[in-house]
C-alpha cells in the first residue's frame, strides 16, 4: 500500500488504490479545500508534490488547463483531485488558488 506524506500537516497515510490524492485526505480527515467537489474546475485543491512524481501520472488535458489559470505555476503543482498516485508520494498542501481568467 502506498503511503501518502504531507508535510505541512505532519501526517502520513494510507492511499487505498483506485482513490485520488484528495479522496485519501478527505477519508483521512485532513481538511483541504475542494471548492467544486473534485470536478476539476476550480483549482482549489492544488497541492505540491515534494517526492514521487514519478508515482503520479502525467496530468490529462482537463488538469492541465486548470493549473494554466492558477496563480501558483510549477512543473509539481497539481490538482489532488486528479491525482491516483501509483507509489509513495510526499507533499504539502498549497495555498488555495482560485483561477485568474
Amino acid at each position: 500500500m502506498s503511503v501518502i506524506t504531507i508535510v505541512d500537516r505532519k501526517a502520513t497515510l494510507n492511499l487505498q488504490p483506485g482513490h485520488t490524492l484528495m479522496e485519501t485526505m478527505d477519508m483521512a480527515g485532513v481538511n483541504i479545500m475542494h471548492a467544486c467537489g473534485g470536478n476539476c474546475i476550480c483549482g482549489t485543491c492544488n497541492v505540491e508534490i515534494l517526492e514521487g512524481m514519478e508515482n503520479i501520472p502525467p496530468p490529462a488535458e482537463a488538469e492541465r488547463m486548470v493549473l494554466s489559470k492558477l496563480k501558483r505555476k510549477g512543473p509539481n503543482i497539481r490538482l489532488s483531485c486528479q491525482c491516483f498516485p501509483t507509489g509513495d508520494v510526499k507533499l504539502s498542501i498549497a495555498l488555495t488558488q482560485p483561477i485568474t481568467a
